[in-house]
């Protein structure tokens, strides 16, 4: 007698486990992209590539990862304009110096979730 009920296999655990390095990876690349700009954009390339290969709590911190990244983007973008106005420079300096706080504590937190083995709770979320 057949059962109506579908298992779905599981994945193998060196798959999971080559995933949640690739996502630690992203996260050190990130921390890196504060001083490196490139290594940001290789994270995000990472993580577009491998978010819908990953388990389900993984593509939590790979999301995470990318909005991390365009919201920066445009914050930097939005700062060095800034910056070259004479009046708003001071701003500018100082929505630089914050978006690099931001993406440290995104990146420290994202790491700490990642080897606890937590998804992200609030990946779409712009704030920690």
């Amino acid at each position: 007698m057949m059962s109506d009920t579908i298992y779905e296999p599981n994945r193998a655990p060196a798959a999971d486990r080559d995933d949640k390095w690739l996502t630690g990876l992203n996260y050190v690349l990130f921390l890196v992209g504060n001083i490196i700009g490139v290594s940001s954009l290789i994270a995000v390339v990472i993580a577009y590539a491998r978010r819908d290969a990953a388990p389900n709590w993984l593509q939590s911190h790979y999301t995470y990862q990318i909005k991390s990244f365009w919201a920066a983007l445009v914050a930097v973008v939005a700062c060095t304009v800034m910056i070259f106005s004479v009046v708003l420079s001071p701003i500018g300096l100082l929505g630089l110096a914050l978006v690099w706080i931001w993406m440290a504590v995104r990146s420290v937190m994202g790491l700490v979730r990642l080897v606890d083995g937590r998804g992200q709770p609030d990946p779409h979320g712009m704030w920690v």
